[in-house]
C-alpha cells in the first residue's frame, strides 16, 4: 500500500469527526506500531476491522461502547447481522468497488461517506455516518468501517437544515392536500393545517400521535406493510420493485367517519430518524363520480339492468368461484321477447319502452335477490342463476318466465288503455358442464334459445350437444348460399298437377340444391336461411327465370300447352320494381302469361300487405292471362277481407289438412275453404294427395287440380319429358 495513502488514511480515522476539515501535522507513523494497531488504539469513533465477507477480526474500544457489545462479541459477530438489511446491498457492492479497484486511490469525503443504521446490543436502531477503507498487510486485504454519529457533524449543516424545514413547512401550508411527516415507528412528527379538512383534526391534536389513529383499525392493519416499503424504497426504484407512487384506502374522519382517500409517498429521509412523507387527499367526491360513471357505464339505461360489461365481469367471477368449489353449479339464460317487434312497431318505441320496463320487473318479481339480470339491447334479456342444485332448478325458473311474460301487458296510448300479448323463448345453459369460459357458455344459451324460436317460439330449450350440429350445419348452409347459384350447384324438379280426368295440366317449379359435402338439400332446409340474410331476392330471381325458359322450351318441343306454378317470397313481392322483373322474365323467356302461376302466401299480411298489393294489381294490368295463387291457404294468416281485395285467381288448400281426410271437423274446414272459392269464383288446388281415399272424398272432388304423391312426386326435366310422352 503507498505511505501517502495510508497515512492520509490515518491522519482520517484518529482525528475527531467535527475537525476533519483542518489540515493535521504530518505523523511519525513507524513509531506507533503497525498501521491497525494505530488505527483501532487511537481513532475517536467506532473502527472495526473486516473481512470481505463482513466478519469482523478486531474492534477499538470506541466501538464496544457505540454498539454496547465487548469485543469478544464483535470478534464472533458477523457485521451483516448487526447492519439493517435494506443497507446490506449497498455495503456489499462499496466493499467490492474496493476489491476490483487496480489503480491509485484518493480518499473523497463527499463521494465515500455513508449512513449506516444498526442494532446495537440492546437491539435498539442507531444511525452513523461512515466511511470504508481497504487495508493491506502481508498480501491479505482487510477492510476498515470507521463509523460516527451524525450529531458531530458541523452546527452550520444543523442551520441550513433548520432553515430548510422553515421553508418546506412555509410552502406545505399553501396546498389543500393534508401533508403528514411520520418516523418509522409510524409517530406523527408534522402536519400541516390541511389535516383539519382531510381528517378533522387540527394539526396540533395529531403531532406525536400514532399514524393509525387516522384510519380504522383494520384497514391501518392491512396496508402498514405497504406503507414501511415506502421507508426503503424511494420513488426512482419503486417502478423496478412494482410498487406505485400512492395508494387509495380508507381514512377515518374525526366528524364524517370513514371516507376514501389517497396517500402519495415522498422520498424517506434520514437525519436523526428515517421519516416518511405522506400527501393525502379526501377523493370522496372523485370516487362518487367514478361510481356514478362506473353504473352508468355498466347499466342499461332504460331498465337500469346490467348491460353486457358488467355481464362479462359478473360471469368472469362466477367462473372463479367454480373453479374453487368443483360441485357448484349454475345456470345462464338468454331470453328473447317473441312477438315484442310487432307490439314496438304498431303502437311506437314508447309502449315498446314500457313493455321493457315491465318486463324488468316481472324477471325481478320471478327470480332471487340473489339472481342477476342484464338487458343486451332491443328485447334481449340475459338471466344469470349462481346457484342451483340440478337441471330442473333451472326449468322451474324458465317455466315461471314463461308464465309470468305470457300475462297480458296493459298500457295507456292517447288516452286509451291498450293490451297486448308478447311471449318469451328462453335458451339455458348450465354452469360448468356446457361451457367452462364466457365465451362457450353464451354461445351455447344462445344456440338454445334459437332452438326454442325454431320450434314454436315461447318455450325454453335446455342446449345439448346437438344443436352445436346444427349450428354447423346452418353456418355451412348460410356460407354455402353465397355461391351456390354461380357453382351451378341449384337445380329445378317439377311436380305435375293433375286434372279431375287425371291428366298434367300443369307443374310446380321447386328448388334442390346439390351441396359438395353435405349432399341434396331440401328447401325447407336453404329457404329460411335465404330468406333471413337476402338470398331469396337472386334466388327467387333465377327459379322464375330457369322454370319459365324450361317449361316453355317443352311445351313447344312437345307441342303442349301446359302451365308452371312458381313460388315467390314475400321479400320478393316487397321490391319497388317487381312488376317490371316479372315482365322482363315473360319477355326474355317467351313464355305465355297463361301458363305462369304465381304462388305467394299469407305471410305477405303481416309485413307490407299495401304495397304488395300494388304490386299484383300492376303485373296483373299488364299481364291478365297471369294468375296468382295463395299457397298454404288456411294455414297463416287469412283474412277474407284481403282476399276479396286481391288479383287472386286460385286457392291451394294446405296439406295438413288434406292429410286429415276424413276426420269430421277437419272436413268442415275444407268444406268451408271450397265454398269460400266457389263464392269468390276462384279455383282450387288440392295439394298433398297420397291416397285414393283423399282423392275420391267427395269434397276434395270439388278442385280443379290435385297434387300429390299418389300421382307423382318431384322429377327432373328429363323424367318429366319422359311422362308426358309415355301412353
Amino acid at each position: 500500500m503507498p505511505d501517502n495513502f495510508l497515512e492520509e488514511s490515518l491522519l482520517n480515522f484518529t482525528m475527531p469527526s467535527v475537525e476533519k476539515k483542518d489540515s493535521p501535522k504530518k505523523m511519525d507513523v513507524e513509531k506507533m506500531g503497525t498501521p491497525a494497531d494505530i488505527i483501532l488504539n487511537n481513532a475517536v469513533d467506532t473502527v472495526l476491522q473486516i473481512l470481505d465477507d463482513g466478519t469482523i477480526l478486531r474492534a477499538n474500544p470506541i466501538a464496544t461502547v457505540n454498539l454496547d457489545y465487548t469485543e469478544k462479541q464483535l470478534q464472533k459477530t458477523n457485521l451483516y447481522s448487526l447492519i439493517l438489511p435494506e443497507y446490506h446491498n449497498f455495503l456489499k457492492s462499496r466493499i467490492a468497488d474496493h476489491i476490483n479497484q487496480d489503480k491509485k486511490r484518493n480518499l473523497n469525503k463527499e463521494e465515500d461517506l455513508f449512513l449506516l443504521r444498526c442494532w446495537d446490543g440492546r437491539k435498539k436502531i442507531k444511525t452513523f455516518e461512515g466511511v470504508i477503507l481497504p487495508y493491506s498487510e502481508k498480501e491479505k486485504t482487510t477492510f476498515f468501517l470507521n463509523l460516527w454519529e451524525p450529531e458531530s457533524t458541523s452546527n452550520k449543516l444543523v442551520d441550513q437544515l433548520k432553515e430548510a424545514r422553515n421553508n418546506y413547512e412555509s410552502l406545505s401550508e399553501t396546498i389543500s392536500e393534508a401533508v403528514i411527516i411520520i418516523d418509522d415507528n409510524f409517530k406523527i412528527i408534522y402536519a400541516n393545517s390541511a389535516t383539519i379538512r382531510v381528517f378533522g383534526y387540527e394539526k396540533q391534536d395529531i403531532i406525536g400521535k400514532p399514524f393509525e389513529m387516522l384510519f380504522p383499525e383494520e384497514i391501518f392493519y392491512r396496508y402498514s406493510p405497504e406503507i414501511r416499503k415506502y421507508f426503503y424504497i424511494d420513488f426512482n426504484d419503486r417502478e423496478n420493485a412494482n410498487i406505485t407512487g400512492q395508494l387509495e384506502l380508507l381514512g377515518r374522519n374525526k366528524n364524517r367517519g370513514v371516507s376514501p382517500i389517497e396517500i402519495s409517498f415522498g422520498n424517506s429521509r434520514e437525519f436523526q430518524e428515517r421519516t416518511l412523507t405522506c400527501i393525502i387527499r379526501d377523493v370522496s367526491h372523485r370516487k362518487n363520480v367514478e361510481r356514478k360513471l362506473r353504473y352508468l357505464a355498466y347499466h342499461d339505461k332504460l331498465t337500469e339492468l346490467g348491460n353486457r360489461d358488467l355481464f362479462a365481469t359478473d360471469i368472469a367471477n362466477l367462473f372463479e368461484l367454480f373453479k374453487k368449489n368443483h360441485e357448484s353449479m349454475g345456470a345462464l339464460f338468454f331470453l328473447d321477447l317473441d312477438g315484442f317487434k310487432q307490439v314496438n312497431d304498431t303502437f311506437g318505441h314508447q309502449v315498446g319502452d314500457l313493455i321493457l320496463i315491465e318486463t324488468t320487473q316481472r324477471l325481478r318479481n320471478t327470480l332471487r335477490e340473489s339472481d342477476l339480470i342484464y338487458r343486451f339491447g332491443g328485447d334481449e334479456f340475459v338471466v344469470l342463476l349462481p346457484k342451483i342444485t340440478q337441471q330442473k332448478d333451472a326449468e322451474l325458473v324458465a317455466t315461471k318466465i314463461l308464465s309470468e311474460i305470457s300475462k297480458t301487458y296493459s298500457f295507456e296510448k292517447n288516452g286509451t288503455i291498450s293490451e297486448a300479448s308478447i311471449g318469451v323463448s328462453i335458451g339455458i345453459a348450465l354452469i360448468p358442464f356446457h361451457g367452462n369460459n364466457n365465451e362457450i357458455v353464451t354461445r351455447n344459451a344462445d344456440l338454445a334459445m334459437y332452438s326454442a324460436k325454431d320450434n314454436g317460439k315461447n318455450r325454453f330449450v335446455v342446449f345439448s350437444e346437438d344443436l352445436t350440429h346444427l349450428a354447423r350445419s346452418k353456418w355451412t348452409i348460410e356460407q354455402g348460399l353465397k355461391t351456390a347459384l354461380v357453382r351451378q350447384e341449384m337445380f329445378l324438379q317439377y311436380q305435375p298437377l293433375l286434372s279431375r280426368e287425371r291428366e298434367i295440366v300443369g307443374v310446380e317449379a321447386l328448388i334442390r340444391w346439390r351441396h359438395p359435402d353435405l349432399g341434396i338439400i331440401p328447401p325447407d332446409d336453404f329457404i329460411p336461411a335465404a330468406e333471413e340474410n337476402g338470398n331469396i331476392i337472386p334466388i327467387g330471381h333465377w327459379v322464375l327465370k330457369r322454370a319459365c325458359m324450361e317449361i316453355h322450351k317443352l311445351n313447344k318441343e312437345l307441342h303442349k300447352d301446359f302451365f308452371v306454378a312458381v313460388n315467390l317470397s314475400t321479400k320478393q313481392l316487397n321490391l319497388t320494381d317487381f312488376p317490371e322483373l316479372i315482365e322482363g322474365v315473360i319477355n326474355r323467356t317467351s313464355i305465355k302469361p297463361g301458363n305462369l302461376k304465381l304462388e305467394i302466401t299469407e305471410s305477405f299480411l303481416m309485413e307490407n300487405p299495401e304495397m304488395v298489393v300494388q304490386n299484383l294489381y300492376k303485373v296483373k294490368s299488364h299481364n291478365p292471362e297471369l294468375s296468382f295463387v295463395i299457397d298454404d291457404f288456411g294455414k297463416g294468416y287469412s283474412s277474407l277481407s284481403y282476399l276479396t281485395r286481391l288479383p287472386v285467381d286460385c286457392i291451394k288448400i294446405d296439406r295438413s289438412f288434406i292429410k286429415e281426410i276424413p276426420e269430421e271437423n277437419n272436413m268442415k274446414l275444407i268444406k268451408s275453404i271450397v265454398n269460400l272459392a266457389k263464392s269468390l269464383n276462384l279455383s282450387i288446388v288440392a295439394e298433398g294427395i297420397e291416397t285414393e281415399e283423399q282423392q275420391q272424398n267427395e269434397t276434395i272432388q270439388n278442385c280443379q287440380y290435385f297434387q300429390g304423391y299418389l300421382h307423382s312426386k318431384a322429377i327432373d326435366l328429363v323424367d318429366l319429358k319422359n311422362l308426358l310422352l309415355s301412353p
